[in-house]
């Protein structure tokens, strides 16, 4: 049954990080398989799941998301598992204290009848949730993303009518995430083929590695006049300070605790990496020996 949907009136600045797509499309892969020949219509087909993230004044961050619990009766009302998903919630709020539930995301191509009964649902979790929308029936010639983001208005009359309206967003990524979205899209092959993030960290490295050579001659040059080796020239002099002064202070116990979180940030992502590869690389080993193991069995 078809919704009507309306143009949304609200001012916030929706943001949608790529990890949401991936846990969405895994979610929705391994429903598909483990309910071949059911009815693909039914509603207990569909994935459901909560979507959390943050929310600084407008700016309203949807950054990851885990798989909702639920179960279809026979008259067709959903039931969600509230004790698991308030466990989960816990879970979540106990590693990333600021984040919260920001809505939840289903499977289909329109707004169905079941989706007014869920977003009162998650109401306790959140006063306006979102409701992500992702549309698994797409050709090749589509050019967008097929994800539409809705808020809901209650009728104030009624009490219980829901009435919908669409959401803009924009895809937010950060360098961590496009790393792993990187290897992820590159799991699958066994050329040999490099990130293409390589060459981009190169040149970075070599931006890096150029700036601290000509820092240290400015060094060297200044410990020599300080000594008295050679003359001072007070014209370079004057430029060097120009410099120095154009640079921010870095030496606060914040910067410190920025610097150290992003190097653990960018130490783990790198650990997760080796590990992916590394499991990537013993599976092929395990497929290899199971195909040797069959062809030996065939010549018996």
């Amino acid at each position: 049954m078809s919704v009507k949907v309306e143009e949304s009136t609200s001012a916030i600045d929706l943001y949608i990080h790529p990890l949401i797509l991936i846990n969405i499309s895994d979610h929705y892969t391994r429903k598909k398989y483990q309910l071949k020949g059911s009815s693909g219509d039914a509603f207990d087909s569909k994935v459901v799941g909560i979507l959390f993230g943050t929310q600084d004044g407008r700016r309203v961050e949807v950054r990851t998301s885990f798989e909702l619990v639920f179960s279809v009766d026979k008259g067709g009302v959903v039931n969600i598992d509230h004790s698991y998903l308030q466990e989960k919630v816990e879970q979540y709020k106990q590693v990333f204290k600021n984040y919260d539930v920001l809505g939840w995301y289903s499977t289909g191509t329109e707004i169905r009848k079941e989706y007014s009964q869920i977003q009162q649902e998650i109401v306790r979790y959140n006063e306006n949730p979102l409701m992500l929308l992702v549309s698994v029936a797409f050709g090749s010639v589509q050019k967008e993303l097929p994800l539409y983001v809705y808020e809901s208005n209650i009728n104030n009359t009624t009490g219980s009518e829901i009435t919908w309206a669409s959401l803009t967003y924009k895809i937010e990524t950060e360098e961590s995430e496009r790393i792993v979205v990187d290897q992820v899209n590159r799991m699958d092959k066994r050329d040999g083929s490099s990130s293409s993030l390589i060459p981009q960290y190169v040149t970075v490295s070599n931006a890096v590695g150029m700036l601290i050579e000509r820092v240290d001659i400015l060094v060297n040059y200044l410990e020599q006049v300080k000594a008295g080796k050679i003359e001072p020239d007070y014209k370079k002099l004057r430029e060097i300070s120009s410099l120095s002064h154009r640079l921010p202070a870095v030496v606060s116990d914040k910067f410190k605790s920025d610097y150290v979180n992003d190097v653990n940030e960018s130490l783990i992502i790198t650990y997760l990496a080796t590990m992916t590869k590394g499991i990537n690389q013993f599976n092929n080993v395990v497929e290899k020996y199971s195909s040797l193991s069959a062809g030996k069995k065939r010549m018996y």
